[in-house]
């Protein structure tokens, strides 16, 4: 390989790194009105509506509760369409508790502060587009 060559593979290999670089994203979450120190706040960061309504996350988040407020990040994140789910398990027993008609008994939450009706929030209403740095700030549903 000529040195020519061999210089301008490294510059494409360095451009290239740099492009991986700028292509990851930091997604902060700031989980609001918690109002109990027991137990975990678990937050789950699910890339796309499969992973929303089915099963696994992308990150994943289990935190000592602290009265106030929390804050969370997840970096190098591909850009793309995110969803969080967030559970106050106040009792420890890692389950989003209901009462006898389904409603949860413990805190809960949806990015953009979405809420269901009748049940979770759905995908469209939770969704956002990571592309650059983004703050997620979620108030828990008591």
């Amino acid at each position: 390989m000529k040195t020519s060559n061999l210089i301008a593979a490294g510059v494409l290999a360095a451009a290239l790194g740099v492009h991986a670089q700028a292509a990851s994203e930091t997604l902060t979450i700031v989980i609001e009105d918690i109002r109990d120190a027991s137990g975990t706040v678990q937050v789950q960061v699910l890339a796309g509506q499969a992973q929303f309504e089915g099963e696994g996350s992308v990150a994943q988040f289990l935190e000592p509760a602290v009265e106030g407020s929390v804050t969370l990040v997840a970096d190098d994140l591909p850009p793309g369409e995110y969803a969080i789910r967030v559970m106050h398990d106040v009792n420890g027993n890692d389950d989003l508790d209901v009462n006898f008609v389904g409603m949860p008994t413990e805190p809960y939450a949806f990015s953009n502060n979405a809420k269901g009706q009748f049940g979770p929030a759905q995908w469209q209403d939770a969704r956002f587009a990571l592309d650059g740095d983004v703050t997620q700030v979620i108030r828990l549903n008591h």
